[in-house]
């Protein structure tokens, strides 16, 4: 269930400094709730690390972040961390919640999806069979339920990511993070993998999905915020029309 009011995330003032190095300046950013937002930027511009923010995995130097209606530093972030799926992957590992840690490339793809019901990086519970029902719908909606069977390492590097997202909505997440989520893909699975997402922002009850890259061209024609990074600091947010021009 989304928070009171218009917003899933908002940041205030913020500023993070790590040693001598100024990572975010003064950052203040509303993401919409029930809406997909990127962040937009070039490597090094702060977008992973300002993520990393919100899911309390950095606190910030200055400044206030509010996550689904709970103020960072001030609420149980294990519990706020139960509502925030992350899909962080490289081409042989799945990102485990907010951790890092990474999901056993031996479990077939139904498996991985389940682990996502337990915030695990293996399977070590028996799963319900409502649970495994929802698991293989999953599969089925982003395109694998022929593969449910298939070892995770033995899935192309877009089918994992897709696999991925599936178990991202294990929980029915409230936020969804895809941080580069196309990165390495070749033209054909970039564009299953864009699609699985579309298909994700058209349910009739989407979760808030933040979308990080440093590509235009993967944004969703859904996208109703941009927020474009540079050196630490947003230097535009807007409507997609009026950020991204020539």
């Amino acid at each position: 269930m989304q928070p009171p009011g218009p917003w899933a995330v908002t940041a205030e003032h913020v500023h993070l400094v790590r040693g001598r190095t100024r990572i975010l300046h003064d950052v203040s950013c509303a993401i919409p709730a029930g809406r997909c937002t990127a962040i937009i930027g070039p490597n090094g511009s702060g977008k992973t690390t300002l993520t990393r923010t919100f899911t309390g995995q950095m606190y910030v130097s200055a400044g206030q972040i509010t996550v689904l209606g709970q103020r960072i530093g001030q609420t149980d972030i294990r519990a706020l961390r139960q509502r925030i799926a992350v899909v962080n992957p490289t081409t042989t590992t799945a990102s485990d919640h907010v951790s890092g840690a990474v999901v056993d490339a031996e479990l077939a793809a139904q498996e991985v999806v389940l682990t996502g019901f337990f915030g695990t990086i293996g399977l070590y519970a028996r799963p319900t069979a409502a649970q495994q029902q929802r698991a293989a719908t999953l599969l089925d909606e982003v395109g694998l339920a022929d593969r449910k069977q298939l070892r995770f390492a033995q899935l192309s590097s877009g089918e994992q990511r897709r696999c991925l997202i599936a178990r991202a909505l294990a929980l029915r997440p409230d936020l969804i993070i895809l941080d580069e989520p196309a990165a390495g893909l070749d033209l054909a699975g970039r564009e299953q993998l864009l699609a699985t997402i579309e298909k994700l922002l058209g349910r009739c009850d989407p979760p808030t999905v933040l979308l990080i890259s440093h590509h235009v061209e993967e944004l969703s024609r859904r996208t109703d915020l941009v927020l474009l990074m540079r050196d630490g600091r947003i230097t535009h947010a807007g409507r997609p029309e009026l950020i991204i021009t020539s």
